[in-house]
């Protein structure tokens, strides 16, 4: 069954939203609507997953035991599809997960993941295709670092967080063909300020400005000089932000809402 074809608006917005709010940040206005459509049967399908076999790993941050025989399981296992395939290999210390493959019913590898040293490891998935669906890096049983992918190939979305991974440092989300859809970038450690970017579908600059999180209000709001553009990169005028409020605008409303 193919599925529908999905407004990327709805995308960036929940996939912002979840990551802004990690730092507190939630303001849905920091992105404006878009034209992006995203054909659903790019993305990575959720009822061909294989999951289960985190809660094993402690540098995934698992903390459960598996037992063979009433005992924890030492060394290799594996576990079969219903028709014999093999569905799960892996290497077990004292019942807890070292690293193991997972493998659809076909034969095609479904995810991978290793332990890198004591404190890292890397869980990468595929799609059905065997295309990278994903991959996360650890660090203490913290995802440091995101990104996946479209079953083309292209690259879908990045994520970057702090090292104590209290917040995010970069996130990027880009089109099936490749091109930017938006990027947030944090570029004011101090300020908690990020440089935000949107674009056109034919990959120019839409807008562009700065947010800053304020943590006695638990909110994000825009500040400074925001500027906007039309497909064809022309400027279509620019906003001046104080406390998230305009103070001063170079267009209408008119003008504005066609360039969001």
């Amino acid at each position: 069954m193919r599925l529908q074809a999905l407004p990327c608006r709805y995308l960036v917005l929940v996939t912002l939203a979840f990551a802004l709010e990690s730092y507190g940040q939630d303001d849905d206005g920091l992105l404006a609507a878009d034209d992006f459509v995203i054909d659903t049967a790019l993305l990575e399908d959720p009822t061909a997953t294989i999951a289960g076999y985190e809660r094993y790993s402690a540098l995934l941050g698992g903390d459960s035991v598996r037992h063979c025989n009433g005992f924890p399981c030492i060394g290799w296992v594996e576990d079969h599809h219903p028709a014999g395939a093999l569905k799960h290999r892996g290497y077990y210390d004292a019942g807890r997960l070292v690293l193991y493959k997972n493998y659809h019913a076909d034969g095609t590898l479904e995810r991978d993941f290793k332990a890198l040293d004591n404190v890292r490891c890397v869980l990468r998935t595929y799609h059905a295709n065997g295309a990278l669906s994903s991959e996360t890096r650890y660090v203490d049983g913290v995802a440091l670092s995101y990104a996946d992918h479209y079953r083309n190939g292209q690259l879908r979305y990045e994520e970057q967080k702090h090292r104590s991974g209290a917040y995010y440092e970069r996130m990027n989300i880009h089109a099936p063909d490749g091109k930017p859809i938006s990027t947030m970038e944090l570029v004011d450690r101090k300020h908690s300020e990020f440089l935000l970017r949107e674009y056109h579908p034919n990959g120019r600059l839409r807008s562009e400005g700065r947010a800053r999180y304020n943590a006695q209000r638990m909110d994000t709001q825009r500040v400074g000089s925001w500027a906007y553009f039309d497909a064809e990169g022309r400027s279509v005028g620019g906003e001046e932000y104080v406390d998230g409020k305009v103070h001063a605008s170079t267009t209408s409303p008119q003008d504005m809402g066609s360039a969001k």
